[in-house]
């Protein structure tokens, strides 16, 4: 068994890699050098196929930061996975290391490959919100007459995933009406040092990273 075991789907996509022409290789490369976040257009293949690629590669960067392993050695298993699998001929490898090689070391992709990392290095990670509101009555004279008042309350229900297990998780916090107005202030501040911090990061010429985009 090798030490990177790709699924059917990963191999496919990378399989574009061994099998395009010398021309059609350079203007793909060329193509994820100039818009590294965009799905390349690759000479005489189908979108949807160019879509596979983009997925399989990206799938590669992320496997390659997570374990931090040098990039000789994770093209090697790349192409160990393949002849295990019976998809790699020996007159092929060389080329397809070599392949891989320029694509596995592309600056832009290897630095938002890291950012997505380091964006899901915390014990908890925010998955969905849901506000579920009902109405409360407010008895003066015993449950059996008719309520003298009733209260609108909100809970706010957090879903999250659980640091590097992902498993789900949820926590569920009442909240009143000027609850309501400090969260949507707190959201909107947030929103506004975003921009902020954005403009700070072009002035200084770094390049700014949303794993979420």
């Amino acid at each position: 068994m090798p030490a990177l075991n790709l699924t059917a789907s990963t191999r496919s996509g990378l399989a574009i890699v061994r099998d395009v022409p010398d021309s059609a290789f350079s203007a793909l490369l060329a193509d994820l050098e100039r818009s590294p976040d965009s799905i390349p257009t690759i000479p005489n293949l189908s979108p949807e196929d160019a879509a596979q690629f983009k997925e399989s590669l990206d799938s590669m960067y992320a496997v390659r930061a997570y374990h931090d392993v040098p990039l000789e050695e994770f093209v090697g298993d790349i192409s160990e996975s393949f002849k295990f699998n019976k998809e790699l001929e020996p007159q092929v490898e060389p080329s397809f290391r070599e392949r891989l090689s320029k694509l596995l070391n592309i600056a832009p992709l290897r630095v938002s490959a890291k950012a997505t990392l380091l964006h899901a290095e915390y014990e908890h990670a925010f998955c969905t919100a849901r506000i579920l509101t009902d109405i409360r009555p407010i008895y003066d004279n015993g449950v059996k007459g008719r309520p003298s008042g009733a209260i609108i309350m909100h809970t706010l229900k957090l879903s999250y995933h659980e640091g590097a297990s992902g498993d789900l998780g949820a926590i569920y916090i009442s909240m009143g009406s000027d609850d309501i107005l400090e969260l949507q202030r707190v959201l909107e501040r947030a929103t506004d040092k975003t921009t902020s911090l954005r403009g700070v990061l072009a002035n200084g010429q770094l390049r700014y990273i949303d794993p979420q985009q």
